[in-house]
């Protein structure tokens, strides 16, 4: 069972659980409780057992640090970011009482004191009730000054640096958050973003040696690879080594190189390349053509006079699924952040 806070369809509970553990003169009506559940629903701790409320605290935080019979009457004494935490009731039904159902609703309550970094928790109780609150590190303060439900009430408190810290509960929280962050980096590295190092200088300038590179494996799951595009991909030698290069060439199209100008399907005008750099230009040796196969793509390096790419490989051609992300940008060196982009045209 967890201890959670209450909606407003639980008014009802929360009604019935008030008055079958307190006198009627002690009891808070069902106006005021709607009025508290309205007003402040975080301050309500409620325990359930087959969607059945069996037992519950609730109380406010203000800045006030002695509970007082005014605070029971008026939501003026609340406040939102108050330092003190003050219970105006500790209830579990007849039937579930000496379970322990209160005591683990009141450890609840005080770890989270301790994880909002109030300055503690105030209550009132009868005289009976005092053992069972120091249990917990409250302090008798004495007879309160309250006059509730015409009975003699003891005022005990307990300061945040007194309670008990739950350290176990620590751990697990922490395990929880580190096996989540593990669960979604590995859902994000397998189904949304690439992450990979270039080791070589085959895409320079547009990537540097040792850049690192964000790819976004979504990109090709709602739409087919585009001429310009930064790729990366099982390399068709040897598919457990990964390659990054620049499409240049769809399915269906003849291409062919001619003194390091790359021509698509016969065309007059060579393809546009503005991401080369001088350097790459020098490059003016002929290769092909070559007929790209249905769902398969043709690949070149940047750096085309230093790149092994489909004019060097035995298997010329990348097939569609062995594409696994288009490279997005550069996020490593901080200094070479870079956004990739397309720019081929022809």
């Amino acid at each position: 069972m967890k201890v959670n806070n209450p909606g407003k369809k639980d008014l009802d509970q929360l009604v019935m659980l008030e008055q079958e553990t307190f006198p009627e003169a002690e009891a808070a009506s069902r106006e005021s409780i709607e009025r508290r559940l309205k007003a402040h629903r975080e301050t309500f701790w409620v325990l359930k057992k087959d969607g059945r409320i069996i037992a519950g605290i609730n109380g406010i935080t203000t800045n006030e640090k002695d509970l007082s019979d005014a605070m029971y009457t008026g939501e003026d004494f609340y406040d939102k970011k108050g330092r003190w935490l003050m219970i105006f009731g500790v209830s579990t039904l007849p039937d579930y009482q000496h379970n322990g159902y209160a005591a683990k609703i009141m450890h609840e309550v005080l770890q989270e004191t301790v994880k909002c970094k109030l300055d503690g928790v105030v209550l009132t109780c009868k005289e009976n009730m005092i053992p069972f609150y120091e249990q917990f590190g409250f302090v008798d303060e004495g007879v309160s000054e309250s006059e509730h439900g015409g009975v003699v009430w003891h005022q005990m408190r307990i300061r945040r640096r007194d309670i008990k810290r739950d350290y176990k509960q620590d751990v697990i929280d922490c395990i929880v958050i580190v096996v989540v962050a593990a669960v979604l980096a590995f859902l994000l590295g397998r189904f949304v973003i690439l992450n990979c190092n270039v080791p070589t200088g085959s895409m320079l300038e547009t990537i540097q040696l040792g850049d690192n590179i964000i790819g976004s494996r979504l990109t090709y799951r709602f739409s087919d690879p585009e001429r310009g595009d930064i790729a990366i991909f099982k390399w068709p030698d040897d598919e457990s080594q990964v390659y990054i290069k620049r499409i240049i060439g769809l399915p269906g199209e003849t291409v062919e190189i001619i003194d390091g100008k790359v021509y698509i399907n016969g065309s007059d005008t060579p393809l546009k390349e503005d991401y080369l750099s001088d350097e790459a230009r020098t490059d003016v040796r002929s290769f092909g053509p070559y007929q790209v196969p249905e769902d398969c793509y043709f690949m070149l390096g940047d750096n085309r006079p230093n790149s092994a790419d489909a004019r060097l490989w035995e298997n010329t051609y990348v097939k569609r699924d062995k594409i696994l992300a288009k490279a997005e940008f550069v996020y490593f060196p901080f200094s070479q952040i870079t956004w990739l982009g397309n720019g081929a045209e022809y």
